[in-house]
C-alpha cells in the first residue's frame, strides 16, 4: 500500500507516566519533592505548544523490508515512523544552556511520554484498519529492543519516505528529531508474539522505576 501520513491529531500525555520516567513511584505523594511536581505541572501546561505529532506508515509483506530478513515469514507487517517534532528538544537545550536543569530534565521526560503517546495513536490507527478486515495486530516492536538490531532502523527508513514528516536517520541509526519512534506490528488472524516486544516482561529487575506496567 502507499504510505499513509497522519498529522494534526491529539495525544494525551499522562502525568503519572512522566513521574514514572522521573523515577517517582505512583504512590509517592507531593511531599516527596515540591519543586519536581511544580516543574512537571509547568511542563505539561507548556508542552501543547511545543509538540506537533505526525506519523507515516505502510502495510506490506515482511519480505519487502529492504535488506532485512527479520520479517520474511510474515505475510503482512505495518512499519511506522512517528514524531512530535523538534521543538521540545530545542527548548530542553535552551533550558540546559541557561542552567535550568530541573526544568530541562522534566520537559525532556514529558517529550518522551509525548513521543510514546504519538506511537500509541499510530498503533491504534493501524489496529483499526486491521480490524475492518477482521484481523488483529501484535504488540509494537522497535529496532534496538530484544533481538531486532538497531541497524535495521535503516531498512524502515528505506521503505518509508520519512522526510514527509520531517524525520531523518543519522549514520549511527539514531532518529532526528530525537523524540521520534519507529516500530513494526504483525497483522494477521493470529499475530505472532514479536521477539523484540515488551522487554520489561522478560527483565529480572522487578523494582526498576522505569518498568512498564502490564
Amino acid at each position: 500500500m502507499e504510505p499513509v501520513v497522519l498529522e494534526g491529531f491529539d495525544i494525551t500525555i499522562e502525568r503519572g507516566e512522566v513521574l514514572r520516567l522521573l523515577g517517582q513511584r505512583p504512590e509517592t505523594g507531593r511531599d516527596s519533592g515540591e519543586r519536581l511536581h511544580e516543574a512537571v505541572h509547568e511542563a505539561l501546561s507548556r508542552v501543547g505548544a511545543l509538540v506537533s505529532p505526525k506519523g507515516i506508515y505502510t502495510v506490506t509483506a515482511g519480505t519487502e523490508l529492504p535488506g532485512s530478513s527479520y520479517f520474511d515469514e510474515l505475510e503482512r507487517v505495518a512499519f511506522c515512523v512517528c514524531t512530535i517534532g523538534p521543538a521540545v528538544e530545542e527548548e530542553v537545550t535552551a533550558l540546559s544552556g541557561r542552567g535550568e536543569l530541573l526544568r530541562a530534565v522534566v520537559l525532556d521526560s514529558v517529550g518522551s511520554v509525548a513521543a510514546e503517546a504519538t506511537a500509541d495513536y499510530m498503533d491504534r490507527r493501524i489496529q483499526g484498519e486491521a480490524a475492518r478486515e477482521g484481523l488483529k495486530t501484535s504488540c509494537r516492536a522497535s529496532p534496538g529492543y530484544g533481538d531486532w538490531e538497531i541497524r535495521e532502523q535503516g531498512a524502515i527508513f528505506e521503505l518509508l519516505p520519512t522526510g514527509r514528516i520531517g524525520v531523518r536517520l543519522t549514520p549511527s541509526f539514531m532518529m532526528v528529531p530525537r523524540k521520534s519512534v519507529s516500530f513494526a506490528v504483525h497483522i494477521a488472524k493470529k499475530p505472532i508474539r514479536m521477539r523484540g516486544e515488551n522487554s520489561c516482561r522478560n527483565c529480572d529487575i522487578t523494582d526498576c522505576p522505569y518498568r512498564l506496567l502490564e
